[in-house]
């Protein structure tokens, strides 16, 4: 009975040692400074974009400028039947914006760098 134990741990120990990788292969240096990294000419180092909103609605009231999750943007008071410009800075990776409006909530997709929206 020792022998199978004996036996049994050996064979384990010999088994879990034979599973290990050993990878011959170097490792990529890690640029040390900025001179050193490889960054493609069209990559643009901005993580804020300004975009022009002209928004125009039906009567007077607050107009909140919202990301999809809800954070405010900015906000103004638009007077009735007045356009109103205004110019948002929003981070790069929104794609689209909510407009909120007396009770309405619309999204507003960011094509270009200037845009309009008239309230119903």
């Amino acid at each position: 009975m020792k022998k199978i134990i004996l036996l049994s741990v050996l064979g384990l120990a010999v088994l879990f040692s034979s599973c290990r990788k050993d990878f011959n292969e170097p490792e990529p240096k890690k640029p040390q400074t900025m001179e050193e990294l490889t960054v493609p000419a069209d990559f643009d180092w901005k993580t804020m974009t300004d975009f022009q909103l002209t928004v125009k609605g039906p009567a007077n009231g607050i107009i909140s400028v919202a990301s999809p999750t809800g954070s405010i943007y900015q906000k103004a008071y638009l007077t009735s039947n007045q356009v109103y410009t205004m110019k948002i800075t929003v981070p790069t990776y929104e794609k689209s914006v909510r407009l909120l409006y007396l009770g309405q909530d619309i999204s507003l997709e960011l094509t270009g760098n200037s845009m309009e929206y008239t309230f119903n």
